[in-house]
């Protein structure tokens, strides 16, 4: 796999960690799959419609930051997003959690169907 297309993964990841996106049900919905599901780090599971309510509610709590991207192309028109990331709430980075994500392409562009965070061991 080329380096343009896992900064563009990469890009496409951080994205959604912003508050401009999470915020906006329309810019939420563009990237995600219509077929979407998600683990989250509370262990509790999502489609595609509970996270277009959800995650526009707790963007305004929550500022998101992440390192330590890896991307693994595992079929021409499916790659592995994996990194870690941190809650900041009022300057102070809350819990770790690992994260892992599948991003599918649809013609030309790349929408996640996969995303699973998982608590960080202390």
């Amino acid at each position: 796999m080329g380096d343009a297309l896992a900064a563009h993964l990469q890009a496409l990841e951080r994205a959604l960690h912003g508050p401009a996106v999470r915020g906006d049900v329309a810019q939420l919905a563009a990237p995600l799959d219509d077929d979407f599901r998600e683990i989250g780090s509370s262990g509790a599971c999502f489609d595609r419609a509970t996270a277009l309510a959800e995650i526009p509610r707790e963007r305004a709590q929550v500022e998101i930051v992440s390192s330590d991207y890896a991307v693994v192309l595992l079929a021409p028109t499916l790659a592995q997003v994996r990194y870690r990331s941190w809650y900041v709430i009022e300057g102070v980075r809350q819990r770790e959690v690992l994260r892992s994500s599948l991003w599918r392409l649809h013609g030309e562009a790349w929408r996640v169907v996969f995303h699973q965070g998982t608590p960080a061991a202390p």
